[in-house]
């Protein structure tokens, strides 16, 4: 049986998962170890991307909290605001809200948001199966229901 709603969702599927998508606890795992990374990079100075900026920022990241995601970001300083963001997106992706996360992600700028690239790709490609899945699963109902009569 042909089914066009069935067949357009697969389509929505990225063709980068064919072989397979991490799960949620996979992805949130996954994010705890870039999260680092990406507040090391959102601590590197303007203008300071060499060897010597990028030892900047490790320092910086070790030596500051990591903010809370409730608190609010200081105005005009752009690594605190990156900082704040990761946080945010942090404590969307531990309550397995990826959609808020990426939005979160989509906030950042420059090494932070190239830093934090590939997780946001992987997790987005985790959102569009999900979302086919849910589009295909009411299809497979509603067939059922109308095969029941």
């Amino acid at each position: 049986v042909e089914n066009g709603v069935i067949a357009a969702a697969l389509e929505k599927i990225p063709k980068s998962v064919r072989t397979g998508v991490p799960t949620l606890p996979e992805l949130q795992s996954l994010f705890d170890e870039v999260h680092s990374v990406g507040r090391q990079a959102a601590h590197v100075p303007t203008g300071r991307s060499g060897l010597e900026g990028q030892i900047a920022g490790m320092i910086f990241a070790k030596m500051t909290v990591t903010p809370s995601p409730d608190s609010a970001p200081p105005v005009g300083d752009d690594g605190n605001m990156a900082d704040y963001t990761l946080a945010s997106a942090r404590r969307h992706v531990q309550l397995g809200n990826l959609e808020e996360a990426v939005r979160e992600l989509d906030k950042l700028k420059g090494q932070t948001a190239f830093t934090m690239g590939d997780w946001k790709k992987t997790a987005m490609d985790r959102i569009a199966v999900e979302k086919a899945l849910k589009v295909i699963k009411m299809e497979c109902a509603l067939m059922n229901k109308n095969m029941a009569g």
